[in-house]
């Protein structure tokens, strides 16, 4: 396999190979502090096929629009004051609703320390300029099932599995092992399908899978402690 030569290449691939059969239908619920901006990813979302429920500008009011209106996928700006969002993701996952809502956050960069914790929370992937083809293309891979993971977070995500004896239940098979080892030391989505002689959608498949066990362990910890 070869090393990627830019990071921010590291999905493209996966986009390219995917958009192509994937229904652009859907519905999304836009939390963003910024008007403008997200005025602009609210029209980016609707001309690619897909419908905008309501774009919010606080962590209550998107709390009240998706009790409302149930939508497919919540994006959230990543900067919300005062750890807002990791109180609306965690009353969001202990609601027990019949449908899992999926959660894409933006972020200004990878290695922002409040993403990893959002992941750990329950948000099922990330969006960051540069990182992935558009956020149409992060849309479309989270609404597929799908992850994305970054060097920096594979990095994280790796130092917390490798905390975890081997033979926990919650410890990660030596495929997911040499997926997160892999994406930690750039490869790209292709290079680590490659290796692992899987498709770049199960790739994506296999970081959704790994976050949900992130996840799940971050639950029962809190729950022992309480």
């Amino acid at each position: 396999m070869r090393r990627a030569a830019a990071a921010g290449r590291i999905l493209v691939g996966m986009d390219r190979e995917q958009s192509s059969d994937f229904s652009s239908t859907g519905t999304v619920v836009l939390l963003h502090g910024d008007s403008k901006v997200s005025a602009s990813l609210a029209l980016a979302i609707t001309v690619s096929g897909m419908q905008v429920l309501a774009v919010v500008g606080t962590v209550v009011a998107a709390l009240d629009a998706l009790a409302a209106r149930s939508p497919d996928l919540f994006i959230a700006d990543l900067l919300q004051p005062g750890g807002n969002l990791l109180w609306l993701l965690n009353s969001l996952r202990s609601a027990g609703t019949p449908r899992r809502l999926q959660v894409l956050v933006l972020p200004t960069s990878d290695d922002d320390p409040r993403l990893i914790e959002v992941l750990r929370r329950g948000a099922d992937g990330y969006y960051v300029p540069g990182r992935s083809a558009s956020l149409v293309a992060a849309v479309h891979q989270v609404l597929r099932g799908e992850s994305m993971m970054t060097p920096e977070i594979a990095r994280h995500v790796k130092a917390h599995f490798d905390s975890i004896a081997p033979t926990s239940p919650l410890s990660l098979s030596e495929p997911d092992r040499r997926l997160l080892r892999w994406t930690a030391e750039g490869f790209l989505v292709n290079e680590v399908a490659r290796g692992l002689k899987i498709s770049e959608h199960a790739v994506g498949l296999r970081m959704r899978g790994i976050y949900r066990k992130l996840q799940f362990d971050v639950r029962s910890m809190g729950a022992a402690i309480a």
